[in-house]
């Protein structure tokens, strides 16, 4: 490989990171606006109440700077794509993951014009959630690729990685739903649900439905995590440390916002660090095995060959 192509390669790699690290700021703020009330507060797109500089209240700033954010999001992603395009060597290799996400950003650019234009129903808003939660899986694939060269999970115990992703998308999915049907506070209780009736069932059911999830998903992620801890080194068993921590971290905010009546900070908190889960498994699962885990060094069996007389001492 040419050193113009490495270069062209380490650069993609940190603009693709860049990326990552502000599609987790963007939903975190998404998060605030979401708690704070400000998703209308530009009842109108892509201008905030007819003016390309919002008007100078909290509600238009918050939305104002959740939009801005976003452009700022469309215009590295392009360049990512532009760059994949033409580019060569690790490059070339991810065009359909940036084709992939770059698609979704169109489709999450629409949503949120939609969204914002029918006054916020519950279903876009949680489909706009899911889709920012998959934007960022498929970002965090693409700079595993140009950073290591391979996405690998030939390696990794099967039914624990299926497992882990199929689980990872039901949380994802209940999860963005609780938040745009406002069904967090549906359920009072620890272990069970203890709704005391002041809920519509629905509710209780997509509430229930995402603890339910989030308990398989808890359990899949946190023994994929351990396998990679004791069989890997290196960067792969510093996530697997990461997933833990961040895994104790959410199961600790979502039962405290549900005991302390959702306060706005946590539930920002609690979505944040569904987006870090999100990225740091990601990474995770498709991060290559270390050649030491990958490939055990055989053990070289030797022929014992018979032994052989001493030859008889010659007479005297």
């Amino acid at each position: 490989m040419s050193y113009e192509v490495k270069r062209s390669d380490s650069r993609v790699k940190w603009v693709l990171w860049s990326i990552v690290s502000l599609a987790l700021i963007h939903i975190l703020w998404g998060a605030a606006v979401r708690a704070t009330g400000s998703g209308l507060g530009c009842p109108d797109w892509p201008l905030c109440s007819g003016q390309v500089i919002p008007p100078f209240e909290t509600a238009a700033v918050i939305e104002f700077v959740h939009r801005f954010m976003a452009l700022f999001l469309t215009v590295g992603v392009i360049w990512v794509l532009v760059k994949s395009w033409f580019g060569q060597g690790r490059l070339s290799q991810i065009r359909p993951i940036v084709l992939a996400f770059a698609s979704l950003l169109v489709v999450q650019i629409v949503l949120g014009a939609v969204t914002v234009l029918t006054e916020l129903p519950a279903l876009l808003v949680g489909s706009h959630l899911t889709i920012s939660m998959l934007f960022i899986s498929l970002m965090v694939m693409g700079a595993v690729q140009v950073q290591t060269g391979s996405l690998s999970v030939h390696g990794f115990p099967k039914w624990r990685g299926i497992a882990a992703i199929a689980a990872g998308l039901l949380v994802v999915i209940s999860g963005a739903f609780v938040v745009g049907m406002s069904a967090g506070i549906a359920c009072h209780g620890i272990l069970s649900c203890n709704g005391g009736g002041g809920s519509p069932r629905l509710l209780e059911e997509v509430h229930m439905g995402h603890r339910y999830s989030a308990y398989i998903f808890s359990v899949a992620l946190a023994l994929l995590a351990g396998w990679r801890i004791r069989v890997d080194q290196g960067a792969a068993r510093l996530l697997g440390f990461l997933v833990l921590a961040l895994l104790a971290v959410q199961i600790t905010l979502g039962f405290t916002q549900v005991l302390l009546g959702l306060p706005g900070v946590l539930r920002v908190a609690h979505v944040f660090t569904a987006a870090l889960i999100v990225a740091a498994a990601t990474a995770l699962y498709f991060w290559p095995l270390a050649r030491q885990a990958e490939q055990p060094v055989p053990v070289e069996k030797t022929e014992t060959s018979p032994a052989q007389p001493s030859p008889a001492p010659d007479p005297a």
